[in-house]
């Protein structure tokens, strides 16, 4: 059975989503959400919100969904506690350290993989089942046909799939943007994204706000996704008015019902110059993007008082099979839904005796409440007479015992806490060199190691080299041929941003080294990675050096010291608006209103967006510590470049361009 998923920003929206036909929600507590913009929930409400949902049947997941660092680890627990004994069905996490507390702590509490974990690929799934995930948020940008063969796997480790099908789309894949963070400190990762993409950002010959995607809507394929193995159909919009939350989710109830629905309305009540299903259908270009326009805007607000009488009344949703027994000189009892209530007994009928249609008909009233009669069987004694008022108490201690059943909250397990390792010796002991093609390989001999693209051959130096897996795996048999190719020129390490690359990378028999976009920001989290076998990991660039040299790690860390930062990863290529692949060499720049400039690239069937200003740390080295390894991550540098920053950081030098520190010495929000 589809699961109809509705976004709720507060105890309105709630209310909207169940009246209008959720079968779920997901909602964020004040903090820790990756939408902290929201209003959200104090305990109060979530104790208030999860019972109302309850009442009406309908489950209550809460996001846990951002990086959270050490400092945060006690208020995070606090949370997790307190969702475990209050009978939330389900917790959205993406940081690798939380989701470990959930699955040891708390086991009972069922794990769901968010979107921000960049999951668009089958490799993961062995891992993820490691991890204890019972539920994963598939990556928006996975056409049909990932979306399928990613279900046939998820099946096979009893993973359930649940996936965007309506609401905005952010043009990078998710859990891989730093735009916000390195523009203005507000990170997406920790659920304050400012929405820079949405600022004019043009390519040239392109629309003018080339980084900003209409929003997706996929109502008439969910027959075809429940075919796949959808078990839930997700839709965005926690920021978003009730109005809009009912709606949605009325249009998704009738689609999942096989009934009409009103996509006029749905378009006016929220879109972004209409909607888009690109992603689903493969179909790439210009015609997926959009903006929020004034006629937008004014179809809104013109839409929103039709919409009201979605949600005005109670859903009758929970439906009752009513027991009756009327017999003589016994209390008069009715079950439903293995509550029993007893009474008065009969009186012997002077006029008219009680029939059973009669008990039926009066215990059937439960308008304002989330029951309704299904059937009412039973007996009745012939010649006995029921007071009115005795089958209205029946009906409404029926309905409070029915209530209390509903909202009483599972015992759960809690189990003492995974360890916290002590931290082990660290210090500055390498620099890797990270090439984006093999023209960049640097005649300088002050480094350690290389990270080279996958598609390069291994280099004749007398260094160590790394192959780098792409953040979006493609083919999955390409990435082991080329490992394999590469493992024969003796290369014995993979660097990887996410658990597909890490699987691929264990089933090649390399060796793993994390790399940023694992998004590690905690002891933990790094604590996790070393079970899983990782050798070292590259820290999050959101993390200050103060943050950093607190954490503790028993593997290899390092940061990303130098570069111009990866800020997207796009699957839709934005010069692609103006311009077509076969007239481009695959690469350009999208430039923003204030004339900054911001490289793009392509390769392995995606785009990556650069900043536009270079991390510099090569004078700061003094400032960097307890980690084991630096990364001088170079993308669109000559070899004349790559030589000039290897032998300023050997110097410890200044630089004489303009660069920036990125987020080390101002830590995101």
């Amino acid at each position: 059975m589809l699961e109809v998923l509705s976004p709720v920003g507060s105890l309105e929206s709630l209310s909207a989503a169940v009246r209008a036909g959720a079968d779920a929600v997901y909602l964020g507590a004040k903090s820790f959400s990756a939408r902290r913009n929201a209003t959200n929930f104090d305990y109060s409400e979530l104790i208030e919100g999860i019972n109302y949902a309850h009442l009406y049947n309908v489950k209550v997941y809460l996001t846990v969904n951002i990086e959270v660092k050490d400092s945060e680890m006690t208020e995070v627990i606090e949370l997790l506690r307190f969702l475990n004994g209050h009978g939330v069905d389900g917790v959205i996490v993406q940081d690798l350290g939380i989701a470990s507390i959930i699955h040891e702590s708390f086991p009972d509490l069922p794990l769901h993989g968010s979107t921000q974990m960049s999951v668009h690929h089958g490799s993961a799934l062995p891992l993820l089942a490691k991890l204890g995930y019972k539920r994963i948020v598939t990556a928006r940008e996975m056409s049909r046909e990932e979306l399928r063969n990613f279900c046939q796997q998820a099946a096979e480790y009893g993973i359930e799939v649940e996936h965007f099908v309506h609401g905005a789309l952010c043009m990078c894949v998710s859990g891989q943007c730093l735009l916000s963070s390195l523009i203005g400190q507000r990170s997406g990762n920790r659920g304050l994204c400012a929405q820079p993409c949405r600022l004019p950002f043009a390519a040239r010959n392109g629309t003018g706000y080339d980084l900003s995607l209409k929003d997706q809507s996929l109502f008439e394929y969910v027959r075809e996704m429940e075919e796949m193995g959808v078990c839930s159909l997700k839709i965005e919009g926690r920021m978003k008015r009730p109005e809009y939350v009912a709606l949605a989710t009325y249009c998704c109830r009738q689609a999942v019902d096989g009934k009409e629905y009103d996509v006029e309305l749905l378009r006016k009540v929220f879109s972004r110059s209409g909607f888009t299903d690109g992603y689903y259908q493969g179909k790439l270009g210009r015609q997926m993007f959009g903006i929020r326009t004034e006629e937008d805007e004014k179809a809104s607000k013109e839409s929103f008082n039709r919409i009201h009488e979605l949600y005005r009344a109670e859903r009758q949703k929970t439906a009752l099979d009513i027991e009756v027994s009327v017999k003589k000189d016994e209390p008069v009892t009715v079950s439903a839904n293995g509550v029993s209530v007893s009474g008065e007994a009969p009186l012997e009928a002077q006029g008219k005796p009680t029939a059973l249609s009669d008990v039926g008909d009066s215990l059937a009233k439960l308008g304002n409440t989330p029951y309704y009669a299904q059937s009412v069987s039973g007996t009745v004694d012939e010649g006995l007479y029921v007071r009115a008022s005795a089958l209205n108490q029946l009906r409404r201690q029926l309905v409070e015992k029915l209530n209390e059943q509903a909202i009483t909250m599972p015992q759960r397990r809690e189990l003492p806490l995974p360890e916290v390792k002590e931290n082990g010796e660290h210090r500055m002991k390498k620099t890797y060199v990270r090439l984006f093609n093999a023209a960049q390989l640097p005649s300088s001999d002050h480094y350690d190691g290389l990270i080279i693209s996958l598609n390069m051959d291994a280099p004749a130096v007398d260094k160590e080299i790394i192959a780098e897996i792409p953040r979006w795996i493609f083919n999955e048999e390409y990435v082991l041929r080329r490992l394999d190719a590469l493992k024969k020129q003796g290369v014995t390490t993979a660097y990887c941003n996410n658990l597909s690359a890490i699987q691929l990378a264990k089933q090649a028999g390399m060796a793993v080294l994390g790399g940023s976009f694992l998004n590690v920001t905690n002891s933990r989290s790094v604590a996790v990675l070393e079970d899983l076998g990782l050798s070292g990991c590259t820290l999050s660039c959101e993390l200050s050096l103060k943050e950093i040299s607190q954490l503790s790690s028993q593997i290899n860390t390092g940061i990303i010291s130098y570069g111009y930062l990866p800020l997207m990863l796009v699957r839709n290529c934005p010069l692609k608006n103006g311009r077509e692949c076969r007239n481009c060499d695959h690469q350009g720049y999208l430039t923003d209103r204030t004339g900054a400039r911001f490289p793009v690239r392509c390769s392995f069937e995606m785009s990556e967006l650069f900043n536009s200003t270079p991390l510099y740390l090569a004078d700061k080295q003094a400032d960097v510590s307890n980690i084991d390894y630096q990364i001088l991550y170079f993308t669109i540098e000559s070899a004349d470049e790559v030589n000039e920053v290897i032998e300023a950081y050997h110097q410890q030098a200044e630089s004489g361009r303009q660069f920036t520190r990125g987020l080390y010495y101002r830590a995101v929000l």
